[in-house]
């Protein structure tokens, strides 16, 4: 024997093996097959029923898209109509606010001058007033005072208590 006839002889057997092995695939896919088959067979009533209500099923589910499409179509618009004024109001909002925040800072700034104004005038009047009626008050009243112990001095011959010297508990007694 040649060695092309050995070669020859190997390969058909290593074919022969691959196709048994391929026949004893193949039967226990049958197998499986068939018992999947009985498993299911119980089942084709049930498909079947349920395969007959689909039509309807589908109808209905059809006539639900075309009557709700619009509805969608007009709720979709107004939503968008709504957002588009929603931004709207916010804009005016925020300018409203910046615009009054402003404005009252410009009327505080306003009335932090006029109330610095009205201290200086109020400082300048106290000042105009100690100045023209206070001190000629005092200096009246001085003068009173001054011409009251004098006559007295001069009347009672005696001293004035103003010009007579104090005890010391006097002063202590003042503090407490």
């Amino acid at each position: 024997m040649t060695l092309t006839t050995i070669l020859l002889i190997v390969f058909i057997a290593i074919a022969a093996a691959a196709l048994v092995a391929q026949m004893v695939i193949f039967a226990g896919i049958a197998r499986n097959l068939s018992a999947l088959s009985e498993k299911v067979t119980p089942l084709l009533p049930q498909v079947e029923q349920s395969a007959k209500a689909l039509p309807p099923l589908m109808r209905d589910v059809q006539a639900l898209v075309n009557e709700t499409r619009p509805k969608l179509l007009a709720l979709t618009t107004n939503v968008a109509e709504v957002s588009t004024l929603v931004r709207d109001q916010v804009r005016r909002a925020d300018a409203f606010a910046t615009d009054f925040g402003e404005r009252v800072e410009l009327q505080m700034v306003r009335l932090d001058e006029a109330m610095a104004v009205a201290v200086a005038n109020f400082e300048q009047i106290t000042t105009t007033v100690r100045d023209t009626v206070l001190r000629p008050v005092q200096d009246a009243h001085a003068l009173f005072h001054g011409l009251r112990t004098g006559l007295d001095f001069f009347f009672r011959r005696r001293s004035s208590p103003a010009l007579s010297p104090k005890p010391l508990y006097q002063d202590e007694e003042m503090f407490i």
